[in-house]
């Protein structure tokens, strides 16, 4: 299974305490990709001040780390784009919005539930 990491989702391991790429190779992923309007936000967020700033930090080192390919972005908005490649990946985030609209068009997520693992749906 091939899934896409959405910003706050990559936010997960330094905010929750919570290895995602352990958790999302138990769930059958073994291809992680993310867009570059992924990494310019959390780049933005990594030279803001108070606890976000480290949580993109390592998020940003964990992407180097666990070699997530970075796609290029064919909208404008993070959250049109992760809509329209939600045809071809699972979609790992925790905006709820967006996985309304992910999973009504009969596409799967990831998220993390009560703080501690992560779950298809």
């Amino acid at each position: 299974m091939k899934a896409i990491l959405d910003t706050n989702f990559l936010l997960i391991p330094a905010k929750f305490k919570v290895d995602i790429f352990f958790e999302l190779r138990k769930l059958g992923v073994i291809d992680y990709y993310t867009i570059d309007s992924v990494i310019k936000e959390l780049e933005s967020l990594s030279k803001s001040s108070g606890a976000v700033k480290g949580e993109a930090i390592l998020a940003l080192k964990l992407v180097k780390l666990k070699e997530v390919k970075i796609l290029k972005s064919q909208e404008i908005k993070v959250d049109k784009e992760l809509l329209r490649l939600s045809a071809v990946y699972t979609v790992c985030t925790q905006d709820r919005e967006l996985i309304k609209k992910i999973s009504s068009s009969g596409a799967k997520t990831i998220s993390l539930r009560q703080g501690k693992y992560l779950k298809e749906s």
